[in-house]
C-alpha cells in the first residue's frame, strides 16, 4: 500500500490554526499549490507504510509538512520521543519537513542549543545543566546574577531570574522556588546574566535572510521583559550589520529553515540568548517598519517552502 498525497503542503499546528496558518495556505493556493491547516490530534502515525492516516481513515503524505510551533510546545515532555518518532515516520515517507527533523530533534533543546553556538565562536552566556538545587546553588554562587529557564520552554514561561544571597548562593526561598521548577523539568538550564538596557532584540530568519528586526522594550520598572504584569511594548531596531551576520551564522550553525531569535545588547556587544524553531505570529509586523522583506514575511515565507519543495530533501537512511 502507498500513500498518494492529496495535499502539496501541510501547515501542521494543533486545532485549527491561527490566521497566519491560514494566510500561508491562500498563498501557496495562489500559486497553484493544494495547502491545507492540519491539526497534528487529528493524525494517526502509520508504520508500515509509514505516514499517516487522516480522522476519516484516508492514508495520506504531503509533499512538504510545515511543523508548527504547538506541535511541540503542547506535547508533554513525557511523550516528545513519541512525537519525534511520528514525525519521523512523515519524513521515512518522503515528506519534507521545515524546520527539518534533525536541526528540531537536536536543537530545540536549549542546552544542546547553546553548546553548539558557543563551539561555533558565537557570543552566547556562560551557561550551564542543572538537575538539582545544589547544581543552581552552585550557578549563582559563582556567577552571582542567574537566569533560570526549562531546557525545553516556550514563551518565557518559568523563566526566573535570581540574584545571590549574603552568603553567596540561594537563599530558602529562592531554593524552594527551584527545587519546583527541577520537579516539573528535571533538567533546567542556568544561564550567567547579561547586563542589558532592559529590552530583548528579537530577529525573524526566513531561508538565511533575516525578514524582520526589531525591540522587546520592558515597561516593567525593574526592566525585566519577562514580567506578566508589564507587558513589553515593541520598538524600533536597526539591523546592525553584526547582528545580522551574528543571527544568520546562527541559524545556520542549528539547520534551521525558519527561526526567531532573540538576543541582548551586552557590554561587550549582541549575545545570543535563544534561537526559536519557528515563527508562528508575524501578521502584526508583516508589512510594517519591522519587516525587511521586499514584499512582506508571508511572500517570504511562501517563497521558501517553494524553494524547498523544488530541491530534494534529506537522505533518508
Amino acid at each position: 500500500m502507498g500513500g498518494t498525497a492529496v495535499a502539496d503542503v501541510w501547515i501542521v499546528g494543533r486545532g485549527e490554526g491561527n490566521a497566519e496558518m491560514r494566510t500561508l495556505c491562500e498563498e501557496l493556493g495562489g500559486r497553484g499549490l493544494r495547502a491545507e491547516v492540519v491539526d497534528w490530534e487529528g493524525l494517526t502515525p502509520s508504520c508500515a507504510p509509514p505516514g499517516a492516516l487522516r480522522a476519516n481513515g484516508d492514508f495520506e503524505v504531503p509533499r512538504l509538512a510545515v511543523i508548527g510551533s504547538r506541535v511541540f510546545t503542547r506535547q508533554p515532555a513525557a511523550g516528545l520521543a513519541g512525537l519525534q518518532s511520528a514525525l519521523g515516520l512523515l519524513e521515512d515517507a518522503g515528506a519534507r519537513l521545515v524546520n527539518s527533523l534533525a536541526s528540531l530533534t537536536a536543537y530545540r533543546n536549549k542546552l544542546r542549543q547553546v553548546a553548539a553556538l558557543g563551539a561555533a565562536g558565537l557570543p552566547v552566556p556562560p551557561t550551564r545543566a542543572a538537575r538539582s538545587v545544589a547544581q543552581v546553588d552552585a550557578c549563582v554562587g559563582a556567577w552571582q546574577d542567574v537566569v533560570v529557564k526549562p531546557s525545553y520552554g516556550h514563551a518565557s514561561l518559568d523563566v526566573v531570574r535570581l540574584r545571590a544571597k549574603e552568603r553567596g548562593g540561594l537563599g530558602e526561598r529562592s531554593g524552594m522556588l527551584v527545587w519546583h521548577l527541577l520537579d516539573r523539568h528535571e533538567m533546567l538550564c542556568v544561564q550567567q546574566f547579561v547586563a542589558n538596557p532592559g529590552r530583548d532584540l528579537r530577529v525573524l530568519v526566513i531561508g538565511g535572510r533575516v525578514a524582520a528586526c526589531y525591540y522587546h522594550a520592558s515597561t516593567a520598572p525593574d526592566g525585566d521583559t519577562h514580567h506578566p504584569l508589564y507587558p513589553f511594548r515593541w520598538e524600533r531596531a536597526e539591523l546592525d550589520p553584526r547582528v545580522e551576520e551574528l543571527a544568520l551564522r546562527a541559524v545556520a550553525v542549528l539547520g534551521f529553515d525558519v527561526a526567531s531569535l532573540d538576543l541582548l545588547e551586552g557590554p561587550d556587544g549582541p549575545v545570543l540568548i535563544e534561537v526559536n524553531p519557528s515563527i508562528s505570529y508575524w501578521a502584526s509586523v508583516n508589512r510594517t517598519e519591522h519587516d525587511r522583506t521586499p514584499e512582506g514575511i508571508t511572500r517570504a515565507y511562501v517563497d521558501l517552502l517553494c524553494e524547498r519543495l523544488a530541491t530534494p530533501g534529506p537522505a533518508v537512511p
